[in-house]
């Protein structure tokens, strides 16, 4: 008795994004999947040294999430029409779906987020505007709950927070055809189709489905009040016909302080594939709410603060140890902790070579030498020392010849090391006073480029290299063991 195939779905067709691609990379995860990021760029913007990937920082990219079983491809209108505003889109295929693979790890809306902060740091990008559909918005949510200092803002297509936010009925059809798919896996046979032609899944596919389906059938869990957090632009579209109930949409409004709402008229959930154009619209509407720009300008140093070499014999190897605990203790994204970074001793060690230079008052320092008092702004390390890591491990690199810039002789690359501003001098650009003085230190020993790494999460310091001319390699994986910190790290050069 031949088995009884199970639901099949036709998807709806959509267009696909007429954008030329920059790049498809593959980011591996530790369970073992590979998730397919896919990134477009505005016209003349390119995969190259200074904008890896096509992806320029200096106006943070539209990460975008699409919903359940479908393809980054659903955006195709959408990511033209962000790019032709002149950002880049980073378009992910979610795990198990599309061409991003399944892995070992229990599936979950919150396994799939941190899929998506991993895809950015591989990709070397610190900040997105997230645009999420259906399970997709989902993401967009929990991403701007959880890691809200990199999300500039959130444009949520058709989300729900719990499976209760949907009609009983479609709950009840998705744990049928669950359970459909899960007997077609087990009982199932290759290259099935319906009288029609249409391919019916293969049993492997099935199993697939089945447990997409049955993850929305179970989730998600969100407490609304966990989203009181959020504090980026967040706008909440549905279509006038969405399955969404408006009771469940009008929730996410209300627990978002200054979230939006907008229904578009004649539309089912199907947003994306249906109305285009409104997506691109609110998209668009609801970055230029926080849009953020990091803006190419000369590095110079600012009035009021001056630069030198930090002495080598007195107290300074205590003040130096005091503004790095300071640096510790704040709040931030350089994910440094006390006695893990700066390493015991490190510091102390590149301060007998002579290699430190200060920031400090411009009053406190006198024939080019900080007086005793001097309050340390804050400081940076000057030398030849260009490893990343030991230079030779497997996933390390080198200042003389990285992933894809040009080796150098060492005597060429001046490398900074332990670049940090009092948390206490904020707002007196001690930052730029510390570029002034790493690029003063660089020619003073003959460098003609500098060249350093920097964590991708960091989103000051990122920021700060991006909008003073630096060039942005892609990144290479160096893990630093005890740091709460992806594995992957900025590159960054600066010609002198």
């Amino acid at each position: 008795m031949p088995v009884e195939f199970p639901p099949v779905h036709v998807p709806r067709p959509y267009a696909l994004p007429a954008t030329a691609l920059a790049a498809r990379v593959e980011v591996p995860t530790e369970d073992g999947a590979a998730i397919v990021a896919w990134t477009y760029a505005p016209e003349g913007v390119v995969d190259a040294p200074g904008t890896p990937f096509g992806i320029d920082l200096s106006a943070p990219p539209v990460l975008m999430l699409h919903g359940n079983g479908e393809e980054h491809g659903i955006f195709g209108p959408v990511i033209d029409a962000v790019c032709a505003s002149g950002r880049a889109v980073i378009a992910l295929d979610s795990r198990a779906q599309g061409q991003s693979t399944r892995g070992t790890a229990p599936l979950s809306y919150e396994l799939m987020a941190a899929d998506a902060i991993e895809a950015c740091a591989r990709l070397g990008v610190p900040e997105v505007h997230v645009l999420g559909f259906s399970d997709g918005g989902i993401l967009g949510l929990l991403l701007a709950r959880d890691w809200g200092a990199h999300v500039l803002s959130v444009t949520a297509l058709g989300a729900n927070l719990t499976p209760a936010g949907l009609p009983k009925e479609d709950t009840d059809w998705m744990a049928y055809a669950a359970a459909e798919n899960r007997r077609w896996a087990a009982e199932g046979e290759e290259g099935a189709t319906l009288e029609d032609g249409t391919p019916v899944p293969s049993p492997a596919e099935s199993a697939q489905i089945a447990e997409l389906l049955q993850l929305m059938v179970e989730n998600p869990q969100i407490d609304a009040a966990s989203l009181a957090s959020v504090s980026c632009p967040v706008t909440v579209m549905v279509g006038e016909f969405d399955e969404i109930l408006p009771e469940e949409t009008d929730r996410i409004v209300a627990a978002i302080a200054g979230a939006r709402k907008v229904v578009e008229p004649g539309i089912d959930h199907n947003l994306p594939k249906m109305a285009p154009a409104a997506v691109a619209r609110e998209l668009l509407a609801t970055v230029q709410k926080n849009d953020v720009r990091h803006p190419r300008r000369a590095i110079e140093l600012p009035d009021g603060l001056a630069i030198c070499r930090i002495p080598v014999s007195g107290r300074w190897a205590e003040k130096l140890d005091g503004l790095y605990r300071r640096v510790d203790a704040e709040p931030g994204t350089s994910g440094w902790v006390q006695d893990v970074w700066p390493p015991v001793g490190m510091a102390a060690e590149l301060l007998a070579t002579g290699a430190y230079w200060g920031a400090f008052d411009a009053a406190d320092v006198r024939d080019g030498r900080p007086t005793d008092d001097a309050v340390l702004l804050g400081a940076v390390a000057v030398d030849h020392d260009a490893d990343m890591g030991d230079g030779s491990a497997p996933g390390h690199g080198s200042g003389l010849g990285g992933p894809s810039w040009a080796r150098r002789a060492e005597k060429d690359v001046a490398c900074w090391h332990l670049l940090a501003a009092d948390p206490a001098a904020r707002g007196r650009h001690v930052a730029d006073a510390l570029l002034a003085a790493g690029v003063r230190g660089a020619r003073e020993i003959g460098a003609r480029t500098v060249r350093l790494n920097t964590s991708v999460a960091n989103v000051p310091a990122n920021a700060l290299y991006a909008s003073r001319g630096f060039m942005r390699h892609r990144p290479l994986w160096l893990p630093y063991p005890g740091l709460p910190l992806p594995g992957w790290t900025s590159l960054w050069e600066l010609e002198l």
